[in-house]
């Protein structure tokens, strides 16, 4: 019995860190759009990663897996309409998000792994198309 809650406790966890950073997310490129600018993905979370990964539509689950370097059952193929971005710490998935292009598009990065310190992303003024800072204009 006790094993059955902790286990939907853990997924009710997961859940509702999805939705706390999807809001965070989409707020920050909402705000960086107005005027165009830099923001750092560390500043939006509130749980411990140490590589940020992201997949664009099309990709799919053996790609996922052989580029996480793991057999990560949460693999799987991702839709036109987001970005699949998956956060992990010490070989481990620790929070998974699918990320509608509407809300804010990773689509267009030509680097799709980053440590925390270079997760630095930039969003051109009344766009919502996400870069690494690096690749900005």
């Amino acid at each position: 019995m006790l094993l059955t809650w902790s286990v939907g406790l853990f997924g009710c966890g997961k859940s509702k860190a999805r939705e706390a950073l999807t809001a965070k997310l989409v707020q920050r490129v909402s705000a960086v759009s107005a005027a165009g600018g830099t923001f750092h993905l560390a500043e939006l979370t509130d749980f411990e990663w140490d590589t940020f990964h992201v997949f664009t539509p099309y990709i799919g689950e053996e790609l996922i897996k052989d580029r996480l370097g793991m057999d990560w059952s949460g693999a799987r193929e991702v839709y036109d309409t987001e970005c699949l971005l998956v956060f992990v710490k010490g070989g481990d998935v620790v929070l998974d998000l699918s990320f509608p292009r509407h809300q804010g598009d990773f689509s267009n990065m030509k680097q799709r792994r980053f440590g925390q310190d270079d997760a630095m992303f930039t969003v051109s003024p009344g766009e919502k198309q996400i870069v690494h800072a690096t690749q900005a204009p």
